[in-house]
């Protein structure tokens, strides 16, 4: 309504009286209800949380919970929610899939809140106008990254009972404008670290990175800011929390300390961590430190875990050991300069 009264209202009074009353309606823009974004600003580049396609309500994190609690009541029954008797399990994996985009895209609103900023249009002298760039609260930024924690960089949001992924048929049609799957079963591990990936991505792009480092000079020193520091070190605690963890057990191939899907993520987190560490990146050269600091805390983690008395599967232990050596590789590399 307020679009509508700003293109067709009609006045009186010319030319200069027509302009002065269309920008006393546009001043309105700090009113409820009139914030205002466009599709060209909901780019996961882009650094406002509040503005994206396809989210419900006005709380993006809050959408994201009520989304991860639909998709667990839902994933688990899908195959028989699907088919009737008579029916291929094309539907079933089709229906799958589509929790999963849900699920996962929720949860990329979410990673936005990191290093987010809500931006405005409004003009200088508009009532109640927020300021143009305002920094997204810290304990939402928090509340975030423990979804996140949760909801993506853990396997269990992703479990469903074994036996269904193998009724997850890919479909037999072929046609002309239609592609075949190279495989007939569920590639499963592909699929969560595709989700997982695509967030971590978020947290870890050098625009985010930059934000948030230019934000601890825009945030008075005496108020609350989540740091490029707090978020890698968060990062790192929540992906590699088994070294934290693991006690003494049973450890076996196939039931191992360290899930597959939970290596899948800890290597996909190691490269790009390794990115940061040896400069290979746009992000502010605070960040490659700490992530160089972060992996030498890390090897040091996984040689106690190693040299210590737990016995582990062949699974964990290789992995362990491969990662330790990457570390160690990034940690001795030489720096090669274009010039002095």
């Amino acid at each position: 309504k307020w679009a509508i009264e700003y293109g067709y209202k009609p006045f009186t009074g010319g030319t200069t009286g027509e302009v002065a009353e269309l920008k006393k309606i546009a001043a309105r823009s700090g009113e409820d209800g009139h914030a205002y974004a466009t599709d060209e600003d909901t780019r996961g580049i882009d650094p406002d949380p509040f503005t994206n396609r396809f989210d419900l309500g006005d709380d993006p994190v809050a959408f994201a919970k009520q989304r991860a609690a639909l998709v667990k009541e839902l994933l688990p029954d899908v195959v028989d929610r699907m088919t009737d008797d008579g029916d291929d399990y094309v539907q079933a994996r089709r229906a799958f899939n589509i929790l999963l985009s849900s699920h996962g895209r929720s949860m990329f609103f979410a990673a936005r809140y990191v290093g987010g900023l809500s931006l405005s249009r409004s003009h200088k002298g508009d009532k109640d106008a927020p300021a143009p760039v305002e920094v997204i609260d810290p304990a939402k930024q928090r509340e975030a990254l423990k979804l996140i924690s949760e909801q993506v960089f853990s396997e269990e949001p992703y479990m469903i009972p074994p036996k269904a992924y193998n009724y997850m048929m890919a479909s037999k049609w072929n046609h002309w404008g239609t592609g075949s799957s190279l495989r007939p079963d569920y590639p499963v591990h592909e699929v969560i670290l595709m989700w997982q990936d695509r967030v971590l991505s978020q947290l870890l792009s050098s625009l985010t990175l930059e934000r948030m480092h230019d934000t601890e000079l825009k945030v008075p020193a005496d108020q609350d800011c989540v740091t490029t520091a707090e978020l890698i070190e968060t990062l790192t605690q929540s992906i590699f929390r088994e070294l934290d963890d693991v006690k003494a057990g049973d450890y076996t191939n196939r039931k191992p300390a360290i899930s597959s899907p939970r290596r899948n993520l800890q290597r996909t987190f190691l490269q790009r961590m390794s990115l940061l560490a040896m400069g290979n990146s746009f992000a502010p050269q605070d960040c490659q430190t700490m992530a160089y600091a972060e992996l030498g805390d890390l090897n040091d983690k996984i040689q106690k875990l190693l040299t210590s008395k737990v016995k582990l599967d062949s699974y964990t232990q290789a992995h362990l050991e491969e990662s330790s050596s990457r570390i160690e590789k990034v940690l001795d590399a030489r720096l090669t300069l274009s010039r002095p």
